[in-house]
């Protein structure tokens, strides 16, 4: 009997070894004119908890909530030796409001109802208004869904396939606010690969100092990526986590006996996410 179940387990080994590879993933370049309509929705729920040296247990904690929902059309105008070139229309952009003693409201973007041209180079990601200007904060991630295609897996991968990804590859499209060079690893899977679909389901975890100088740690707990292969673009993105942020309250103080200031902790501030979700949907 162990002999039958050794040959059957060699058996179904070579049956496994000859069949046909799976389909190749590739990305080509977009054609000129290429189109794409793009809907991001995002939830933050924040807790804000400040705390003092001098009474550690009498703790403030303040409530804050975002939802941003913003609509765009995105055409590829072309590409030249500097790097490619895309046009952005913002249809709509709209941020919500609310927490502790604020009540909730709704606001436009100063985006909205505005183009963009996002260039990407070897230089990097670069986004101005339509007339050259500078463009405004909440158009710095326009462009940065291109980098979907750093979570897909090289070669001729095969579903159940993991791999990991640098958060380099990916710092633009799943970002932390303010942190200039964030570092971090994702560990991804290749979920599904049929019907011109490839699923990748990825975690990890992104960390950083701010402009501002909060130590920032953002979880994505539960990543998902559906990429259209016929049309070599995400049809999909949906990103939930955490995000947590320290800071430390300093004053200048001068003591006795020095004749400089040094700076003396008094508080600190902590940031913790209560829900942290986006989803993106592209057309």
């Amino acid at each position: 009997m162990s002999r039958l179940i050794l040959a059957l387990a060699l058996a179904a080994g070579a049956a496994q070894d000859m069949a046909p590879p799976g389909p190749k993933l590739e990305t080509r370049a977009p054609a000129k004119g290429d189109r794409v309509e793009i809907k991001i929705e995002s939830t933050f729920e924040l807790d804000v908890i400040s705390s003092s040296v001098q009474d550690p247990d009498a703790k403030s904690t303040k409530q804050l909530a975002f939802t941003r929902t913003l609509e765009c059309v995105q055409t590829f105008q072309g590409q030249e030796t500097a790097g490619k070139t895309w046009s952005v229309a913002c249809r709509t952009a709209k941020l919500q409001r609310s927490g502790t003693n604020l009540a909730p409201v709704t606001e436009s973007s100063e985006i909205e109802g505005k183009t963009f041209i996002v260039t990407r180079s070897d230089k990097g990601r670069g986004v101005k208004l339509e007339n050259g200007d500078p463009a405004p904060g909440d158009a710095g991630g326009f462009g940065a869904w291109e980098d979907c295609a750093n979570l897909l897996p090289g070669g001729e991968p095969k579903e159940g396939a993991t791999w990991s990804v640098d958060a380099a590859a990916v710092s633009a499209l799943i970002s932390i606010p303010d942190v200039p060079t964030p570092t971090g690893t994702f560990e991804a899977k290749l979920e599904k690969l049929a019907d011109g679909q490839a699923i990748v389901v990825f975690s990890g975890t992104l960390e950083g100092k701010t402009v501002k100088g909060f130590d920032t740690k953002l979880k994505v707990t539960a990543g998902r990526l559906v990429f259209d292969m016929v049309k070599s673009r995400p049809s999909s993105l949906s990103i939930a986590g955490s995000l947590e942020a320290t800071k430390d309250i300093n004053q200048k103080v001068t003591r006795a006996n020095e004749l400089r200031q040094i700076d003396e902790k008094v508080g600190d501030v902590q940031v913790k996410s209560r829900k942290l979700e986006v989803k993106a949907e592209f057309k």
